[in-house]
């Protein structure tokens, strides 16, 4: 097997990641109606990938969901949690709903520790699979190099460096190819926006995975002079990215 096929073999913690309790009597009616993912029909046992997005369709955040009993827990970008959690209690109102920390650590990699809490990764097959552990229970393991070399590698953005907040749409980043939205669930936060868009064909940027030398995260990309694109993401050896991508500069 070549090297960037095994490049995430075992698992490796994901400190930039950490997971979110929303609990109560609410909680899966408050999520079904603001989310782009389908939480009603999220089984035990499955992990789903979603965001929360502006009333306009703009990206706000991304997230990885999954039931624990009668609650769920959201996995999303820790250095932002806090937006997270303030957005969330704003569609509150009177919903008898809790929010609050969860006490996992994230991990993922082609194989993983066993846990109760342990999924195949639902963007795409070749991302391997995530695991929720108790925090207490683990301890360092990997590379997280490994795992973003692997994102970028089959065009996976993740956070909200990569994916701009209030900037990008769905579409924009190709998150509509990775399964984060419901196109059969009922109404959430920027539906309207989101489906004009796709029915329409609307889209008038996409992700793209680039190759080059110097490749710099935030640079643009240009094109006989003029600037066609941005690099979201690069590499560990610096040779490969992700580029957000106007459509009409990649199809000239």
């Amino acid at each position: 097997m070549a090297a960037a096929e095994n490049e995430m073999d075992g698992f490796v913690r994901l400190e930039a990641r950490a997971p979110l309790k929303i609990s109560g009597a609410d909680a899966e009616s408050f999520l079904q109606n603001i989310v782009t993912q389908d939480v009603a029909g999220l089984r035990e046992g499955e992990l789903r990938y979603g965001c929360l997005l502006t009333p306009q369709g703009r990206f706000l955040h991304d997230f990885f969901i999954f039931r624990d009993g009668a609650d769920f827990i959201l996995e999303g970008e820790a250095a932002r949690m806090d937006d997270l959690i303030r957005r969330l209690k704003m569609f509150r109102l009177r919903a008898k709903v809790d929010i609050g920390a969860a006490d996992f650590a994230v991990y993922a990699g082609a194989e993983i520790p066993k846990a109760d809490f342990s999924f195949a990764d639902p963007r795409l097959p070749e991302m391997g699979f995530r695991s929720y552990l108790p925090v207490a229970a683990t301890g360092a393991a990997g590379a997280p190099d490994a795992y973003k070399d692997r994102r970028i590698r089959l065009g996976v953005p993740e956070g909200g460096v990569e994916i701009k907040p209030e900037i990008d749409t769905i579409s924009d980043v190709s998150l509509d190819r990775l399964g984060a939205v419901s196109w059969r669930k009922g109404c959430f936060v920027g539906q309207e926006v989101t489906a004009r868009m796709k029915n329409r064909g609307l889209a008038k940027k996409r992700l793209a995975i680039v190759a080059g030398r110097g490749l710099v995260a935030g640079a643009a990309l240009v094109q006989a002079g003029v600037a066609v694109g941005e690099v979201r993401a690069v590499n560990a050896a610096g040779g490969a990215g992700l580029a957000v991508l106007r459509l009409a500069a990649a199809e000239a």
